[in-house]
This record gives structure tokens, sequence and C-alpha cells, in this order.
């Protein structure tokens, strides 16, 4: 292959375990990377692919996407992208909690509590952030058909005693339900998320402030 743009080259590299020299007088046996497969060159459409398979260690890969429309296939490429970045994060830290606001409504208990014990104005960050964790839960709400208040207020008290933490609003019925009881894996998320959230927070509250 020729005249192979630099990001190519790199992934390239990285799946034949080769290393990248820039004159052919430096290359060294070792520079020359043996853990390619099969090299073959298809037609997909109107255009040319070269698909190097089979490797022994991989360290890249590429995905190839196609859609009937450039609107599509832009919608195809962001929901990739989130699914990455989801994966990246559960790898760079592996603890999960309870997502559909579970978890944010027993942070924000956690910090109305906290601010029932600090006096005066130096209480209005925790009420402030209280109110701010509650915003994902409240959103979710409406989504599912439910009464806001009604719901809202019933999911507050259950998560301000502490023991009730798992408790979220089922998508598809709209009841207070259990992710442990019902054993639903689509209600877990990646702490990591929420941790960058809370950190993004904190540093736009100190420039503010």
């Amino acid at each position: 292959m020729r005249r192979l743009r630099k990001t190519d080259n790199n992934r390239i590299a990285k799946a034949c375990g080769a290393v990248i020299v820039n004159r052919p007088d430096q290359l060294q046996q070792s520079d020359v990377g043996t853990g390619a497969g099969i090299f073959e060159v298809k037609t997909i459409g109107d255009e040319f692919f070269a698909f190097i398979v089979d490797c022994k260690e991989p360290k890249a890969c590429t995905v190839l996407l196609r859609g009937p429309s450039k609107d599509q296939f832009n919608e195809v490429e962001r929901n990739l992208q989130d699914a990455m970045s989801v994966a990246r994060n559960i790898l760079k830290n592996r603890k999960l909690g309870p997502a559909g606001g579970a978890t944010q409504l027993t942070v924000s208990a956690t910090l109305k509590q906290k601010s029932s014990s600090v006096e005066g104005i130096e209480k209005w960050p925790y009420e402030a952030a209280a109110i701010a964790f509650e915003r994902i839960p409240r959103t979710l709400a409406p989504n599912c058909g439910v009464n806001v208040i009604r719901t809202m207020t019933a999911l507050q008290g259950k998560h301000a005693n502490g023991e009730k933490s798992w408790l979220v609003i089922d998508g598809s019925t709209g009841v207070i339900t259990g992710v442990k009881e019902k054993k639903i894996g689509g209600y877990l998320f990646g702490l990591l998320l929420l941790l960058s959230f809370i950190s993004f927070a904190i540093s736009i509250f100190k420039f503010v402030g």
C-alpha cells in the first residue's frame, strides 16, 4: 500500500506489531511487523477497502460504518461513539451504580442531610447541589407518564432513609421498582461518569465563585 494517512499508518503498525521508521536505512529486523494475517482488498459499493485480518495480537481495529443516508450514518456513528465511551469508562473504573436516577437521588438525600447540620449561608451549596442531582429523575418521571410531584415525593422519601438506594422508576410501567429485585441490567451505569460530572460541576463553581 502507498500514500497512507498517518492515522491509518499508525493503526496498521499496531495491528501487525510493526515499528514505524522514517528512513529505509534505519529499518531493523525487529521493526518489521509479522503479526498480520490475511491481507486482501475488497470492493464495497464503489470504493476499495484494504483488510488486514487474523492478526496475532492486534492493538488496533477499524469499524466500517455504512448508512442509506448521511443523517442516519451520523446517528449510527454517534451511537457507536457513545457505546465505546461507556465501555472505556467501565474498563477504567469497574464500579457500577444503579441508574434511572437512583444514584442521583441517594446523593441528593445525603447532601440534604449534610445541609441540615450546617449553619448560615454555608449550607446553600449543599442545597443547590442536592436540587441539581434531582434533575435527572425529575426529567425521567414525565417521560414515563407518571405524576411527577407524587412520584418524586415517594422516591425522595424512600431514598432519605438510606435503605432504598436501588429504587428507580420503571421506564415501561412508571412504577417505582428495585433494580436488584428485578435484576434489571440496563439500569446500571459506570460511576466514573457521575464522578466526572461532579468534578466538572465543582470546577465551574470554583470558577464562578
